[in-house]
Order: C-alpha cells, then structure tokens, then sequence
C-alpha cells in the first residue's frame, strides 16, 4: 500500500525486463520457501489471446529468483471442452505450451474445493488456494460478455472456484420476470449475447437453455422488470475472489495486451478493441484492475461497455463494497 497517502501501489512498466523492479516494490521476499499456485488461464482451444507460454515463462523465472517453488495452476470449467476435466485440461495446457519442460514449473489442475463463506454465500474454492499462503495471480486483461472486462477479479471470482460453484454463481444471476413492470420494449432482447430472449409486443420469453445467466439483461431494463433471482453476477463474482485470496499474501500481474473483445475462454473472441498497453503488479486486486480499466479507457473510452453492454465498473465498486480492497491508486511508472 502507498505509505503517504493509503491508497495501493499499481506499477506500471511496458518493458518486461522491468518486472524484476516492479516485484522490489512488494514483499516478494515472504515468497522464498514457498510453494505458489501461478493462477492464470492457459487459453481456450483456438483462442489465440490468451497469455503466451514465453511470458509466463519469465514470471516463472522471476519467482524462482526470489526462491519461490512456483506451479501454473487453474481449475476445471462448467460448460463441455477439454477444459471440463482435468485431464482434458492438461492436455489442453500442453497442447498450448505450458509443460514443464518448457515453463520450467509443474501444471496443477483442480477440481475439487473447500467451502468458504463471504458475506453469507458460500463458495467452493479450489484445494490448492485454500492450502497456499502465498499467491501469485497473472491475469490477462480483456473483454468479457457478462462483466465487460476481465482482469484479476475474474481471474480468481470464476478461476478459483470449483465448476459447482460456476454454475450456481450463473444461474443466480439469471432474470425473474415480473410481467406488470415491462414495457416490451425490447432492451433486454438487445443486449443479450446469447439470444435467450424474445421480445415482441405484450410478448416476454425466455430460452431457459440459452441463457448463460450473465445479467446482462437485467442491468439494461429500465422498467424494473427484471431482477436477479439471487443476486448481481458482478456482486457474487467479486464475493468469490475474496473467499479465494483473504488471509492470502497475493501479488497480482495484469498483462493489458492482445486486449480482445471476448474472454479466454472464447474460441472466438476476437477482434482486438484496444492496442498494447503494457503490464501492471500490485498486492491489491481492485486497484490494478481500476488501473487496468483506467489505462484502457485512457486509450478508447468506454470499449468494454460498447462492446458487451455491460459496465466493468461495477466488479470493481463491488469489491471496494465487501473490503477486497480499494479502487484508489497511486500508479507509478518505471
């Protein structure tokens, strides 16, 4: 945390060989001895965005230099695809360059978790996290249809947690229709990215099988005619990053490249919306990704809400919200 002023210290650096410097400014000596879960995705099949193994290559390197005992680790998905097993997933991982020989560090996959309570929901978080003292998060920054950008929230508000706790984060977020409310005029039908809603004149329906219970929707009724069946995806999303990593020491990496409209896990997700901007580290996951929203911004105004209809702003008011941690920043250059 910044020392004069009390809000987070976010660097920011576009040469990579200046991450070692950017560490300096954390306690990346509490990590020797340490075995550290790497958390980051290792990319959908036939995506093409996802962070590359020469990359996370050096991270790993970096962590080694601080006698750190680093693992790349992420956790099973809920929809079908090799990601949905951890077997399929290691073959995935393997298939997109992340192998011990080539990164230099082991690949942990899990699947099962432990339940953890915030704010009175409970969540499963993935084995490896709970056990771990110390994390590192690599997070690729870019867009995503149900929070307009991902970043280290999401990283660890879907990525830690158990496929179980996926689906019931989803399907909470889906929208209850009350019929005296709506107006038809068909904003929701609009916004919706996978065409679960019909909207006609004094017609409301809903392809149950379709909705991917993103909430999408329900942000651009105006009428009041939708609410959560439990609560805000972003609300829940930034619940879930916090039962994986309080009590945790956590250092947090955002890549703001390749900074396409759609996430990782969308074969695709392209095109890109924003150019290159460079990296940023912090040990506070709200401040770096409001820096990382900040920068984008700073370069083309309000992508992620043009592109997916849906306010990134909100996970990270959210998790100023619950305490974990504050969108204020100091961001240093080097």
């Amino acid at each position: 945390m910044g020392e004069e002023s009390g809000m987070s210290n976010v660097i920011f650096f576009t040469d990579l060989e200046k991450f070692h410097d950017a560490l300096a400014h954390f306690n990346i000596e509490s990590f020797a001895g340490k075995k550290v879960p790497v958390k980051l995705h290792m990319g959908e099949l036939k995506n093409k965005y996802f962070s590359k193994p020469e990359f996370v290559k050096h991270v790993i390197d970096e962590l080694k230099m601080a006698h750190a005992e680093p693992y790349l680790f992420d956790t099973t998905v809920a929809y079908t695809g090799l990601r949905h097993s951890k077997t399929g997933y290691r073959k995935l991982a393997k298939m997109h360059g992340f192998t011990a020989k080539k990164i230099g560090c082991d690949v942990v996959i899990d699947d099962k978790g432990v339940p953890i309570t915030v704010e009175n929901r409970e969540y499963e978080v993935a084995e490896h996290l709970v056990e771990s003292t110390h994390i590192f998060a690599l997070s690729h920054v870019k867009g995503h249809v149900a929070t307009g950008m991902g970043g280290a929230i999401k990283n660890f508000g879907m990525g830690g947690v158990t496929k179980e706790t996926k689906i019931r984060m989803h399907h909470g977020s889906r929208p209850i229709y009350q019929k005296d409310a709506c107006t038809y005029c068909g904003a929701c039908a609009e916004v919706c990215p996978f065409n679960a809603l019909k909207v006609k004149e004094n017609s409301w329906k809903q392809n149950m099988k379709s909705c991917f219970g993103c909430g999408v929707c329900i942000d651009a009724c105006k009428s009041g005619a939708l609410t959560y069946k439990d609560a805000d995806f972003q609300y829940v999303l930034a619940c879930a990053t916090k039962a994986c990593i309080q009590d945790k020491n956590v250092i947090y990496l955002n890549e703001i490249k390749r900074i396409a409209r759609s996430c990782d896990c969308d074969p695709f997700a392209g095109p890109v919306i924003c150019p290159d901007i460079g990296y940023l580290v912090s040990d506070d996951p709200v401040a770096i990704d409001k820096a990382s929203l900040d920068l984008v911004n700073d370069v083309k105004k309000d992508v992620f809400e043009k592109e997916n209809n849906i306010s990134p702003l909100k996970q990270i008011k959210y998790g100023e919200e619950i305490g974990l941690g504050s969108p204020s920043y100091q961001l240093i250059e080097i």
